[in-house]
């Protein structure tokens, strides 16, 4: 425990030297990731070419799990943040892209998303169900649904989108306070409460820019400067059954050094397997010639520990892919920003 805790102090330390200023010189970004991150002389030059680099970290407990990520991006700052919110709200299929995730689509109280795969079940109930729910929604799936009807299944469709944009509606009014207490085993889970433990294994974040950890905690009350919130849904594919997540995503520029600038991703539902996930991206210049950009991706996120004689596969296959979803995070970015 305690080297773990040493090597996050590391990271965070060197985050905040060398991967989060607004220009870094290529011999510290290179000493960051060989000496910190722990990777080799030839990972390094990968990054410097443009191409991913990831990493699985150490976390605190079994639910924690965590990667990083980095490349080299041959554009600027501005091209990438106004593609990645384009891309937010492109109106694509729901299919699972590279057995990962599913480009995004966004989501407002006013709109509900054109597919969910996933629909309530008759026999979900407080302490047993396949959904992560709060009791109130599952009381509401009791009171609303006749499973007698021949249109059940459309129906109970119809309304887990009507809840989810509920829920969504909920957050936007209260933030994170509004995230669900899940009843779907026998001990409830406090969503606020394990977001609040991920942004407490995230001390970069606080030192890097307090006004974003702020947001990101105490929004909408809070909402720092610069920031611009986006809202989506996604088909992530962890484990051995898809999971509909919806994040909340802040795009952020510090008003007083424009250089400065990071994309959080904010996971506040997702229908199985995760109990909270923050998804932080820094933007940091690249020495010229030839300029651009680093991405430096660090996700951290906590999950329901699988049991059972298959658990250690299980684990293995959940930290194997968020891994690949960070690759594939920055593949699509770096491909998305150098598009003519």
């Amino acid at each position: 425990m305690q080297l773990i805790r040493a090597r996050r102090a590391a990271v965070a330390g060197m985050l905040l030297a060398l991967a989060f200023p607004a220009a870094a010189e290529e011999s510290g970004v290179r000493a960051f990731l060989r000496r910190t991150i722990g990777l080799t002389d030839a990972q390094v030059a990968e990054v410097e070419a443009g191409r991913v680099v990831t990493k699985q970290l150490p976390g605190a407990d079994k639910p924690e799990m965590a990667a990083f990520g980095a490349l080299r991006v041959a554009a600027d700052k501005g091209t990438y943040l106004e593609r990645l919110r384009e891309a937010t709200g492109a109106p694509v299929h729901l299919a699972v892209n590279g057995g990962y995730r599913s480009p995004a689509h966004k989501l407002s109280v006013a709109a509900t998303p054109h597919m969910w795969a996933t629909a309530a079940d008759r026999q979900c109930k407080p302490g047993d169900c396949d959904l992560k729910l709060a009791r109130s929604s599952m009381d509401r799936i009791g009171r609303e649904l006749d499973w007698k009807a021949p249109d059940a299944r459309a129906r109970a469709t119809q309304l887990m989108k009507q809840m989810l944009v509920d829920y969504v509606a909920a957050y936007q009014r209260g933030g994170t306070a509004e995230m669900a207490t899940y009843a779907d085993n026998a001990q409830p889970l406090d969503t606020p409460a394990e977001f609040r433990k991920v942004l407490a294994a995230s001390p970069y974040l606080l030192q890097y820019s307090p006004e974003l950890k702020r947001s990101l905690e105490e929004w909408p009350q809070d909402k720092a400067a610069g920031a611009e919130d986006l809202f989506y849904w996604a088909k992530d594919k962890f484990g051995p059954k898809p999971s509909i997540a919806i994040y909340h995503l802040t795009l952020w520029r510090d008003p007083a050094d424009p250089a400065r600038a990071a994309v959080a991703s904010k996971q506040i539902y997702a229908s199985h397997y995760f109990q909270a996930g923050l998804d932080l991206t820094a933007l940091v210049d690249a020495p010229k010639p030839p300029g651009g950009f680093y991405l430096v991706d660090l996700y951290r996120a906590r999950i329901d520990p699988p049991t059972g004689m298959l658990s250690g596969v299980l684990l293995g296959k959940i930290r194997g892919g968020i891994e690949q979803g960070v690759a594939e995070r920055l593949r699509e970015a770096k491909a998305r920003t150098e598009a003519p």
